[in-house]
């Protein structure tokens, strides 16, 4: 078996503090791999459970790092990566787990919730992003000026929320998009936090 470097060790911590520390998420395996410009995600992982085993860090029960109970105290959600959303036009739905994360809940609240990552650009005056993380809890019911993802004859996007008479109108915060008016349409989540990856 290969010997572990204490250097690439005492790396992986390091990263896990200081990333946990800027976007207030666990790092992923992959965020790691390419951070510290590992071979693979088996090399991330074995690292990942010697420093377990050590007691410097701990890990989900599935597997991905837990949030520092110094930075954050308190219990952890885990919630899924699902893919993308539309911030312009409509997307066909696709769900797809493509990782998970441990987010705080004395920070995200408890209930279920999934994340997707934004594109387009019709929410960036609400300071919404491409490849920005969209932290949703999933609800069917939305307030007036909720951002939400709806559900549009088959099609998802995100957008800010109001019913009037007869109505739905879905707001782009965008002064060079137009609202989508439909009769009805279904909700899926209401965002409740917006992650920014620089």
């Amino acid at each position: 078996m290969r010997v572990l470097s204490e250097e690439t060790k005492n790396a992986v911590l390091e990263y896990n503090i200081e990333y946990q520390k800027q976007h207030g998420i666990s790092p992923s395996f992959r965020n790691i791999m390419h951070a510290l410009n590992l071979g693979s995600l088996a090399t991330v992982q074995r690292y990942v459970i010697q420093l377990e085993a050590e007691g410097k860090l701990s890990r989900t029960n599935i597997g991905n790092i837990a949030p520092l109970p110094k930075l954050w105290g308190g219990e952890t959600v885990t919630v899924p990566l699902i893919g993308q959303i539309a911030c312009g036009e409509p997307c066909l739905e696709v769900e797809n787990i493509e990782e998970s994360f441990s987010l705080p809940c004395s920070i995200f609240g408890n209930g279920e919730m999934y994340m997707l990552r934004a594109f387009g650009s019709s929410m960036i005056d609400a300071g919404i992003e491409k490849g920005d993380l969209l932290v949703i809890k999933r609800q069917e019911e939305a307030s007036d000026g909720d951002i939400v993802v709806a559900l549009v004859n088959g099609e998802n996007t995100l957008k800010r929320f109001y019913r009037e008479k007869g109505r739905v109108r879905l707001h782009p915060e965008n002064k060079t998009m137009k609202d989508i008016v439909v009769k009805s349409c279904e909700i899926q989540g209401v965002l409740i936090s917006c992650i920014k990856m620089y």
